[in-house]
């Protein structure tokens, strides 16, 4: 990267890292105070940990890069260490949440943490394969611009995009709706159908299944063109656009745990049953742009194809999300689909671990395709197991964290 692009990535860091300082303070004044709801809380954690985090790291390691500092190997810890202390943070998260302690910094912070540690496991799991393809700088970088630069571009477009999307999916709804309670009354889903036809449903569908895939499957992998450029091999370019994707959705984990409140743990259990979703298809479009920077052959037909399957993977998913909660809040009020003896939170449970799963295997396939042999050889799995030690700090690790939470939430209840 250029002495000048080093320099824009820097500055832009450090006013995200000025930003995240200033709502470090408002965290703080309002933690102590008690003033705010917990809710508004969390939602402040979302551009503190995209500034602290995110800014901190892009105007670190571009500063870094800018003094010539010798590169280091990009290194993560195990993917088992990070799922582990996922479960481990949300566990803590929920204990403090239902004993009411500490609701506006302890329990937000827990849930951050929870956010972060999904994606950051799914990009460990696929770089364990190739450890130090890419240097330490390249991927902290590609990880703050995702928290930093790609979130709010998403942010401006999905705000101006919905508009028109809008506009065009009401224009048809005299003629396909009809259609659609047809067909539904004859799968005797009864009340249901009112529920997957009303207006307020179909916005959200809209905006969740086509405009938000649509944007941000553009946007993740837009701030690291420059980067890109001067990466090797389309393998490093997957690496440091799945990184990218993590960035992105550790803040979006933030965001909408926030934005639904009560059920924020139920909404992280399941976006970590997909956590591939964002490093997959933010690592398909940075390796699209890598081959239309290098002009490789084909390189148009190959944009298309990555933009296409990862808007088409992204709106699946989305959609799924959307029918799932519809069709459970519809389940509570005593509308129920039964499917083959099966209730419908139990299918749409299996549905959603289904694509998760699968969504990781494409990703780990994806990687191993890429992978170029080393030294004339085949690459050697590095293993991926705890040691002694390893479990020896996790125990102690679950008693510190743990044990009083467990203690607050059984003085809570008696």
């Amino acid at each position: 990267m250029r002495l000048r692009l080093k320099g824009l990535v820097f500055a832009w860091g450090l006013a995200w890292l000025g930003l995240g300082a200033v709502t470090g303070l408002v965290f703080l004044a309002a933690a102590l105070l008690g003033d705010l709801e917990w809710q508004v809380s969390l939602a402040l954690v979302a551009p503190l940990f995209a500034g602290l985090v995110c800014g901190g790291l892009a105007a670190l390691f571009a500063l870094l890069s800018m003094t010539n500092a010798p590169a280091k190997p990009f290194r993560l810890p195990p993917a088992w260490a990070l799922g582990g202390v996922f479960v481990l943070a949300l566990a803590a998260g929920l204990g403090l949440w239902q004993a009411e302690i500490s609701l506006t910094f302890l329990t937000p912070i827990w849930v951050a943490l929870a956010g972060a540690l999904a994606p950051l496991a799914v990009v460990a799991w696929i770089v364990s394969r190739r450890p130090g393809a890419v240097t330490a700088r390249r991927g902290w970088v590609a990880y703050g611009l995702g928290g930093t630069a790609s979130t709010s571009l998403a942010l401006v477009l999905e705000l101006l995009l919905p508009i028109g999307v809008l506009s065009l999916v009401f224009g048809l709804a005299d003629e396909v709706l009809p259609l659609a309670k047809d067909l539904l009354d004859a799968l005797a889903f009864g009340p249901l159908s009112e529920e997957l036809l009303s207006p307020g449903f179909l916005v959200i569908l809209v905006q969740v299944a086509v405009v938000a895939p649509l944007v941000e499957e553009l946007v993740k992998s837009l701030p690291l063109l420059p980067l890109l450029k001067r990466l090797k091999s389309p393998c490093d370019a997957l690496s440091v656009g799945m990184l990218a994707g993590a960035g992105f959705a550790v803040v979006e984990n933030i965001l909408y745990a926030a934005l639904l409140g009560d059920s924020w743990g139920g909404v992280l259990a399941v976006r970590a049953l997909g956590a591939a979703l964002h490093p997959f298809g933010a690592g398909l479009m940075a390796v699209a742009w890598w081959a239309v920077l290098r002009r490789e052959p084909d390189a148009a037909r190959q944009w298309a194809r990555n933009y296409g399957l990862a808007v088409g993977v992204h709106a699946l998913w989305n959609g799924t999300c959307v029918v799932a909660a519809t069709v459970a809040g519809a389940w509570f009020q005593g509308w129920q689909v039964d499917l083959l003896g099966v209730t419908d939170a139990a299918v749409l449970l299996a549905l959603l671990g289904a694509e998760g799963i699968g969504l990781l295997l494409a990703l780990r396939a994806l990687a191993r395709w890429m992978q170029a042999p080393v030294d004339g050889g085949e690459i050697v799995a590095v293993p991926d197991l705890p040691t002694e030690r390893a479990i020896a700090v996790w125990g102690l690790v679950c008693l510190v964290v743990l044990v009083p939470v467990g203690l607050g939430v059984l003085q809570t209840l008696w």
